[in-house]
């Protein structure tokens, strides 16, 4: 097996954690609160930072989508040239000369009714999930709207979640909330304490979250039963970065030491998060959590610092 230096000192630091944290409880190790779902209780566990953010404003969103004559059927790169030339320059130029007039009608309808979902449906079939235009249409959100989430998991695929971090812009700062499972019996409770937030959002921000989280979810609503609509506009940050910075590679760890100027102590290996919360529940010792929450919260942290700087590169361009 190749040595990989995180993961030995990720295995050497867990028993450190076991032998510190003995006799100790979740609840005074991990300062939270025990909240009620209609699946039964979850652990919840609060941080705030003083993050803040700038989206683009809803004219910026309506320009994007409106001089972006692509997003028509029918219309590619040697039809835009000839309309150009034609002084047509923006789908209102085009509604005038009574051209594709009921798909024009259409996208007009989704702008005025803010429908997002539908707009980045439009702009994703044409440029692709990295586009520029899909960050601009979040000129149609104010920050609080955004729901940034990430998941813990047991292993791969048919494996149970038992943390999701989420993080909210609200009251001035951002705030994380994760949501643990204490056990695997609360599994259900964490899955729809998430959905829960869903509630009160209106697009999703992630890192791998479409390839992965996301369908991590619903793969976990199927085995445990639960209804709830993931199918909202989500903002994967990993494809925005791969467009945006010329790294070795675009692992969140990486940008973060080479573009966010985030350093991470003592940072758990992800291969090591399933054998950490095994560990913990095999000895009930909550020694083994302490790096996987700090791990998880980091994420979620990372994400909106990124999502802010990749905004402030696309106005820079």
């Amino acid at each position: 097996m190749r040595y990989d230096p995180k993961i030995y000192s990720s295995e050497k630091l867990k028993w450190k954690l076991i032998k510190k944290y003995k006799g100790c409880t979740v609840e005074k190790t991990l300062p939270g609160k025990q909240i009620d779902t209609t699946c039964g209780p979850a652990y919840c566990i609060t941080s705030k930072t003083e993050h803040s953010i700038d989206l683009p404003d809803e004219k910026e969103a309506i320009t994007t989508v409106t001089n972006d004559l692509r997003i028509l059927p029918g219309v590619g790169p040697k039809t835009v040239s000839k309309l150009n030339k034609q002084g047509i320059k923006n789908i209102y130029d085009l509604r005038e000369n009574d051209y594709k007039s009921g798909h024009i009608d259409c996208i007009l309808n989704e702008i005025e009714s803010c429908d997002m979902e539908a707009l980045m449906t439009r702009i994703e079939r044409w440029h692709g999930n990295n586009h520029p235009s899909c960050y601009r249409l979040m000129g149609f959100l104010e920050p609080r709207d955004l729901l940034f989430f990430d998941i813990e998991t047991m292993g791969l695929r048919f494996q149970p979640a038992f943390l999701i971090g989420v993080g909210r812009f609200e009251n001035g700062g951002f705030t994380v909330r994760q949501y643990l499972a204490r056990n695997l019996s609360e599994e259900k409770a964490v899955v729809q304490a998430f959905l829960d937030e869903l509630n009160c959002c209106t697009s999703l921000v992630s890192f791998n979250g479409r390839s992965f989280d996301s369908r991590f979810i619903k793969d976990r609503m199927e085995v445990l039963g639960l209804e709830g609509d993931l199918n909202i506009p989500h903002l994967d940050l990993l494809h925005m970065s791969r467009r945006i910075f010329d790294l070795p590679n675009h692992r969140l760890s990486t940008i973060e030491e080479h573009v966010l100027g985030v350093t991470r102590e003592n940072d758990l290996a992800s291969a090591m998060v399933p054998n950490y919360y095994s560990l913990y529940l095999k000895k009930g010792n909550p020694g083994p959590l302490v790096p996987i929450i700090e791990h998880n919260r980091q994420d979620v942290v990372s994400m909106a610092i990124l999502l802010r700087l990749i905004g402030s590169k696309l106005r820079d361009k």
